[in-house]
């Protein structure tokens, strides 16, 4: 069963975090603490091995990070019992749960909690494992479901959602993963599906553009292929006379003069048009 205790925001070991925390955001939290007190408490889970810190934070690091900023020396928590793994897992529920995560985050997030699963539970094929059972599945998913639909239903997140991160978690590189934080990309869900459809190697040259132009669709323009140009072929030699000759023929004198004055030869009009003919013949 879970308790709830006030405990010493020192005494809490933070560790590393699926996401890094954005201090903006953590200061929007901090103000609402300030005026409105810690609405939920904090997850953390007892790990005494751990010199100083008797506990380690399983979820709530912004409001930790809040908490730190107000100044506040203690703050409420719920304390659970869980491994490493089972407080990754718990991590991930509880901020999928408070909807918190962008696109970007919320893909890592939905794929790091498939690869925790499977970790902890073996891998579940479709059909299921018919050979054995975890033993504590039934406390999380029923046993013999797809696993795409086990995360689904446990992360309360539609089909079509699911699909989409686990398409931007699979496909987007570690590296443009990386990039795209601060940029719009990391908030939007098309920008991000867009990228994730590039080749490794454009990928790779679209984070390295990102670090010195963080303006996601200026750099996705630069890896679109250049337009074709239909250039119509250009008409043969006999139909450029034969256009000619019409034209002459269709000529007022004065034309016929200004064109011959303008090629050097307008002494010579009825000599020049008889060889034009007969060349054309």
């Amino acid at each position: 069963m879970a308790e709830f205790i006030r405990v010493a925001v020192t005494s809490i070991h933070i560790g590393e975090r699926l996401r890094p925390i954005d201090m903006d955001y953590a200061e929007a939290i901090a103000a609402s603490m300030s005026e409105h007190g810690q609405i939920s408490p904090i997850m953390i889970r007892k790990t005494p091995a751990k010199k100083g810190t008797p506990y380690t934070l399983v979820a709530g690091g912004y409001r930790t990070t809040a908490a730190t900023l107000l100044g506040w020396t203690e703050i409420d928590a719920i304390v659970v019992k869980a491994d490493a793994v089972e407080a990754q897992l718990l991590e991930i529920s509880e901020n999928l749960y408070r909807n918190e995560l962008n696109p970007l985050d919320r893909a890592i997030f939905v794929m790091k909690y498939r690869e925790l699963w499977e970790e902890k539970h073996g891998k579940i094929t479709r059909g299921g494992d018919q050979k054995s059972k975890p033993q504590n599945a039934g406390l999380v998913f029923s046993a013999g479901r797809e696993l795409s639909k086990l995360v689904q239903e446990r992360l309360g997140i539609s089909q079509d959602k699911y699909e989409r991160a686990v398409s931007i978690g699979t496909k987007l590189d570690p590296v443009l993963k990386q990039a795209v934080r601060g940029t719009t990309a990391e908030n939007d869900q098309s920008q991000l599906l867009t990228l994730a459809k590039l080749s490794r190697e454009d990928q790779i040259a679209v984070a390295g553009a990102l670090k010195h132009t963080p303006d996601v669709k200026k750099v996705l323009a630069f890896t679109k292929p250049p337009a074709l140009v239909n250039t119509p072929p250009a008409p043969s030699q006999s139909i450029i006379l034969t256009k000619l000759i019409a034209a002459w023929d269709e000529a007022s004198e004065e034309t016929r003069d200004s064109f011959l004055e303008h090629i050097g030869m307008s002494n010579t009009p009825d000599a020049l048009m008889a060889a034009i003919r007969e060349e054309a013949a």
